[in-house]
């Protein structure tokens, strides 16, 4: 099964950023494929293709992280895209650094190394993917500019999701949840 760790947004948070693409976003860029509001997430690590038992080790592995952690706030602020503006594939939310985020992705990783279970490991850019990009799309600088996005919510866990490839998109669905200081699923 394929597998990611990320962070779930709150749904208010995902209803604003809806809002957002609908009423101020979309209207200015065409040919942009959009992140249903159900899936949007800040993906934590990318682990592709694991076994059940992988996913059973590595929920055992992440539990022990849990009493090191406790709540923050993530603010999401400003737009942007991967790689570049002038070659853009991925239309990205931006996250303010937060040190408490950088901590529980080192931990992660660390937890992922330590039990042999396989995961991305690209430098970690904190971000919200809202929208994918196939074909070559010329970036207004003066639009980019004009538009702004800004939301903040607490996270107090995270989540072992399966992903399931469908030809209208994903379907997510959690395996396991980890909340700071206790396991629940």
């Amino acid at each position: 099964m394929r597998c990611f760790i990320a962070i779930n947004l709150d749904l208010s948070v995902k209803a604003n950023i809806r809002d957002f693409i609908q009423n101020k976003v979309s209207q200015n860029f065409k040919g942009i494929r959009w992140v249903k509001p159900e899936n949007l997430h800040i993906t934590l690590a990318f682990l592709g293709e694991i076994t059940t038992e992988q996913a059973s080790s590595i929920k055992k592995v992440l539990e022990s992280i849990l009493a090191k952690h406790e709540s923050f706030p993530i603010e999401l602020s400003g737009i942007g895209f991967f790689p570049n503006r002038k070659n853009p594939k991925v239309f990205w939310i931006g996250i303010k650094e937060q040190p408490k985020l950088l901590k529980l992705k080192h931990d992660i990783d660390k937890c992922l190394t330590e039990c042999n279970i396989y995961f991305d490991k690209k430098p970690f850019s904190p971000h919200l993917t809202i929208g994918r990009i196939k074909s070559p799309l010329k970036i207004e600088s003066e639009i980019v500019e004009a538009l702004d996005f800004k939301a903040s919510f607490l996270v107090t866990e995270f989540f072992l999701i399966k992903s399931d490839l469908f030809s209208d998109g994903p379907v997510y669905s959690d395996l396991y949840r980890f909340e700071f200081g206790k396991f629940l699923i």
